[in-house]
């Protein structure tokens, strides 16, 4: 076996708050075997040794997605941009859509994801990309899925076929999903942008919520929740749920209105949040561009409105979540519009008011805690799987360098990196 061994001028390991100077990975297989200083490096005179050398630049554990839809984005930002999410449920099939997963998932990986986490797609069609990727018929990250969303009839999402109603019927969608190969279960707490629902009120109430987790955790499967409106949220935690995405703090009324309650809360229960910040930012920033050449139709302005206020909540809310409340942040895209976008949320974390530090933590360390892998993934330690990546420029000074990917690594093999000229 041929023991891969990386190179670099600093090393980030997910974990520490410093960086390490002149340091090696050392790989066997898709393990990482030592990881010491380059002027400590030594090997038996038989050993067979790739050697990828960065005099200048930095290595990090491989990026971690805690939330994307893979049967939805493509190459150009098309898919769902082309208009709501029930034209393309109404145009492709599932084996269109299992297609474009695995192109999705190429893309991702290229830009750095080596784990992602997909939280919600039709029927089996992930399932079937996973058998797929252990076939080797598929070149992907490591593939975390809930599969069908749980969600109340005619719910977010309910095109997936994951509709569930009552106690019973909530235990009885978790069992068939665990049955099916779920690793995690989602739940549709509130309305989303699926057309019939309000993304201002909750759906699930308490008690069938906390059904889910419950039957989840009796399976040893963690849980996380759609959450837009505010009051979704509290029944997410009352609930018990593992994690929340979006954190969207909707009132009935449509407005965005920080409550520090439920902050207060989210933190306290040690309730992960990805709050996928980037959702609808490179929406906004092509009607921003096409204002600048041409008056926008009213439709138009009305989705640059709704995206304005959008981004700039969310941002907010992010912020007082990470330095009022030390709330656990981790990276998630909700990648639907394009993937291979990775950075840009990272970015938007900074602008949040995280460090850099704390940013890439978000999307390595801490993340892989709130996946509950941690002890495979998400840090650079001996034993962990092979995974990580290489950056030219320094991130700890500026975390665009996230932007460009010289090398990838998952599990021990190397991938070409993905270059996009969207930013």
């Amino acid at each position: 076996m041929v023991t891969t061994v990386v190179k670099a001028k600093k090393l980030i390991d997910g974990k520490n708050d410093s960086p390490f100077e002149n340091m090696a990975v050392v790989m066997d297989g898709s393990r990482i075997v030592q990881i010491v200083p380059q002027s400590q490096l030594k090997f038996p005179e038989e050993t067979e040794v790739r050697t990828f050398d960065f005099p200048n630049s930095h290595i990090l554990p491989g990026l971690i997605d805690a939330h994307t839809h893979l049967m939805f984005g493509t190459v150009d930002g098309k898919g769902y941009d082309e208009g709501p999410y029930e034209k393309v449920i109404e145009r492709d099939s599932d084996e269109i859509m299992l297609l474009r997963a695995a192109h999705n998932t190429h893309m991702h990986l290229s830009a750095g994801v080596t784990t992602l986490r997909d939280n919600g797609a039709r029927n089996k069609i992930t399932f079937d990309l996973r058998e797929g990727a252990n076939q080797g018929l598929v070149t992907a990250p490591r593939l975390l899925l809930s599969g069908r969303p749980v969600t109340m009839t005619g719910g977010h999402f309910f095109w997936c076929n994951g509709e569930a109603d009552g106690t019973a019927g909530a235990r009885n969608a978790v069992r068939l999903l665990v049955k099916e190969g779920a690793d995690h279960i989602k739940i549709m707490a509130s309305g989303g942008g699926t057309a019939i629902t309000d993304n201002r009120k909750a759906s699930y109430g308490v008690e069938e919520m906390r059904a889910i987790v419950e039957e989840a955790h009796v399976h040893g499967k963690l849980t996380t929740a759609h959450c837009l409106a505010t009051q979704s949220i509290s029944n997410a935690l009352d609930a018990g749920v593992d994690m929340i995405e979006h954190a969207g703090f909707i009132e009935p009324d449509g407005s965005y209105v920080f409550e520090p309650r439920v902050a207060e809360r989210i933190a306290n229960q040690g309730v992960y949040v990805s709050p996928t910040i980037q959702t609808g930012y490179r929406g906004r920033e092509r009607l921003l561009r096409k204002q600048d050449i041409t008056p926008l139709s009213v439709e138009e302005e009305l989705r640059l409105d709704a995206a304005k206020a959008k981004c700039e909540s969310q941002l907010e809310f992010v912020g007082k979540m990470w330095q009022d409340w030390e709330v656990k942040i981790i990276a998630g895209t909700d990648a639907i519009q394009m993937f291979g976008d990775y950075s840009l949320g990272l970015e938007l974390h900074s602008d949040a008011g995280m460090s850099n530090m704390d940013v890439i933590k978000s999307a390595t360390g801490e993340a892989a805690k709130g996946l509950g892998m941690i002890d495979q993934i998400g840090t650079l330690e001996v034993g962990k799987e092979a995974d990580l990546i290489v950056v030219e420029n320094d991130p700890l000074k500026d975390i665009k360098a996230m932007r460009e990917i010289q090398l990838v690594i998952r599990a021990g093999r190397e991938i070409l990196p993905y270059k996009t000229n969207e930013r």
